[in-house]
This record gives C-alpha cells, sequence and structure tokens, in this order.
C-alpha cells in the first residue's frame, strides 16, 4: 500500500480517494498513535474494521527531503514526484534491472540516478534505458536519440542536445509543400493533378502530425470546387500545423534527462519495453513481477479507454512502479519522450491497485 502527501496536489490523472481529516481532529495524539502502533492498528482501534488508509507525512521525518512526492510505497522504498521522476532505493533499482535482464525478451535495464532524499530516505533516480543499441532498434527505436546501459553522462548529455535540435525543426515536408504551394498560387490556375497532389500531401501531413480528428475537420474535402482558393487555404493551414507543431513539442524541448522515446499508445509502449508479445500482454495478473505488465480491461465501463497496459520496472512489497504511456487523442505527436511516466500502484484487490485506480482515471476521462 503506497502512501501519499495530500497537501501536494499531484499531477498524476485522478489520484486515489483518500480518508479526509476534519479541522477538528486531533491530529499530534493520532500521529503520535500512527507513530506508535502503526496505521493499521490505529484504523482498527478508531472504526473496528480493518479498513484502508493512507498513512499521514511525519513533519519530523520528511522536513529534510530534498525533492517532493506525490506517492510512496509502503516500505518507504519507492517514490514518484510528478509524472515524469521517480526514485528508489540504490540496491532495489539494481535489485531490479538484475530481474528485468534475466528476460530474453525484455530490452530495458535500470540505473540508478543523482541521489535524493525522499520521505527522510536515501533515494535515487529511476532511469530506464535500453539494454543496448541492438534492443533499441529492435523495440524500432533511434538508437542515436535513445539511452543505452553503461553510456557516459557526455554521452547522454549530446544525444539529448542532438534529439532537442532535431524537434525543435517541424517536418521538412511540410516547408517543401509550401514551397510548392506558393509556385502554383504564382502560375495563375493550376491543373487539377497539381492541386489534388498538393491535397494528398496536406492530407497525409496533417493526420500525421495533427492527428486524424483534427485533419478531418480542417482540411477541404473538395480541393477542386475553387483550387485557387483551395491553395491559399493550403498555405495557411500549413502554418498553422508548424506553429502548433512548435507547441506540442515545447516538453520535448525542456526535457532535463534523456528519457526512452515511446509511443502514444500504452499497448504500443508496453511491447517496445518488454519486447513481449501482444497476445501476451493482455493477461491479466494479480501481481505481476518485474519485467511482466499490469493489464486491465475496461470495455466493461464508459470512459475514454477500452484496457490499459502497464510495464512492471520495479517491485517494493505488494507495491508496483510502471514506466508506461496512456493513449491521448489530443496530443499531437504519435511518439515522443514526454509521453512517457512512471506510476506506483499498491495491492492487488485494494483501492491503490492497478485496476482500481485506472478504472477511476477512465471514469474521469483518462489522462
Amino acid at each position: 500500500m503506497y502512501a501519499r502527501l495530500p497537501q501536494r496536489q499531484s499531477p498524476l490523472p485522478e489520484r486515489a480517494a483518500g480518508v479526509s481529516r476534519r479541522p477538528s481532529d486531533p491530529v499530534p495524539r493520532l500521529a503520535a498513535l500512527q507513530r506508535s502502533i502503526g496505521n493499521a492498528a490505529v484504523t482498527r482501534a478508531l472504526t473496528g474494521t480493518p479498513v484502508q488508509r493512507y498513512t499521514e507525512p511525519d513533519a519530523e521525518r520528511d522536513i529534510a527531503d530534498t525533492v517532493p512526492y506525490d506517492r510512496i510505497s509502503q516500505n518507504g522504498m519507492i517514490a514518484v514526484s510528478g509524472r515524469q521522476e521517480a526514485y528508489a532505493d540504490a540496491q532495489l533499482i539494481e535489485a531490479a534491472s538484475s530481474a528485468l535482464a534475466a528476460s530474453e525478451r525484455v530490452r530495458i535495464r535500470l540505473e540508478a540516478g543523482r541521489e535524493v532524499v525522499v520521505g527522510g530516505r536515501v533515494l535515487h533516480r529511476v532511469l530506464p534505458v535500453f539494454a543496448s543499441r541492438e534492443a533499441a532498434e529492435a523495440a524500432q527505436a533511434n538508437s542515436e536519440h535513445e539511452p543505452l546501459a553503461g553510456e557516459s553522462a557526455e554521452a547522454r548529455g549530446t544525444k539529448l542536445d542532438s534529439y532537442r535540435q532535431s524537434v525543435v525543426q517541424p517536418p521538412a515536408a511540410l516547408g517543401l509543400l509550401l514551397q510548392d504551394v506558393a509556385r502554383l498560387v504564382g502560375r495563375g490556375r493550376p491543373s487539377d493533378g497539381s492541386v489534388n497532389g498538393v491535397h494528398q500531401r496536406l492530407l497525409a501531413l496533417a493526420m500525421e502530425n495533427q492527428g486524424a480528428t483534427w485533419a478531418a475537420a480542417n482540411v477541404p474535402l473538395n480541393p477542386l470546387l475553387d483550387p485557387v482558393e483551395y491553395l491559399k487555404t493550403a498555405g495557411r493551414l500549413i502554418g498553422v500545423i508548424v506553429m502548433e507543431y512548435a507547441g506540442s513539442r515545447e516538453p520535448e524541448r525542456v526535457m532535463q534527462e534523456l528519457l526512452i522515446t515511446m509511443p502514444n499508445d500504452c499497448q504500443a509502449a508496453a511491447q517496445r519495453l518488454l519486447g513481449t508479445r501482444m497476445g501476451e500482454l493482455q493477461q491479466a495478473r494479480a501481481e505481476p513481477a518485474v519485467g511482466q505488465n499490469h493489464y486491465v480491461n475496461l470495455s466493461d465501463a464508459p470512459g475514454r479507454w477500452n484496457n490499459h497496459f502497464g510495464a512492471v520496472i520495479m517491485r517494493d512489497g505488494d507495491d508496483t512502479l510502471t514506466f508506461e504511456a496512456a493513449a491521448d487523442s489530443t496530443s499531437r505527436i504519435g511518439e515522443g519522450k514526454s509521453l512517457g511516466y512512471f506510476a506506483l500502484y499498491g495491492k492487488h484487490g485494494t483501492s491503490q491497485s492497478f485496476d482500481e485506480d485506472l478504472r477511476r482515471q477512465n471514469a474521469a476521462g483518462g489522462g
């Protein structure tokens, strides 16, 4: 059972509901009881029944924390802060990486990053990396922009700079199309074939960079109704795509760590990391091991997703840490380093479990 700090608004979608505290509650006395006999015992004493309860933060213990956290495992060995930062005990990171390496198909390993204090305990940044260049290429990821096991900090910094530069500039095909549009407009009435050619290229680029919904709503269906006006509209749309391209990739440009590039799809993300065949990913496990995945079928409940997958990269008792991605039709990027995120889940069968957490998120509209 992970614990959560109630005073910090989590950027994670749909935080699990904890036990509320009224202003009149005897906090100091309750906190003292919790420290002396444990939360479960306090809950039983107050209610007479063994119900789940999030632990209250201990001000004396947490005063030296160097990073805030949103969720921390019951044993205090794993914590997540925001979506893209996870921390864990150094020996736990090493053990998890060895467990990942034990599978021939799993493509990633874990490395320990900078040292921090979380929950009064010394932890390290969790850094998923590809096991090798071959593993990255097997995952259909660009090894020139991916973190690989054993690289130096300088090599990762160079790759990060290169990645940032690659996402700053919009696709060259947009610029080439704009040049062709300007040339055709300058010639007077263009041929039907040339206008249809522009239409097909614009439609493909709009779908690739903005998504099918945006393309259907903005690209005119009949380019030959007024070819000259269509070309002018195409020029304007190219400008919009370029501007929105830059805005959607701002998170990619400000990355501080070289993270693994993740697809905008939860199942494809799990498959990229674990190398597991698609059919095997759809096996629901109550306690998936490191190197396996969480899976929940959401087709029986209204919401944004039909199902969800999360690759398990670490365990601390009953708690699991995942590195995953969520299918997001509102995102204008098909894959990117900002799409991957860490999540911490509690024991199966509790309100903090993967199944229950995802059902709450799905009912709330997804992440």
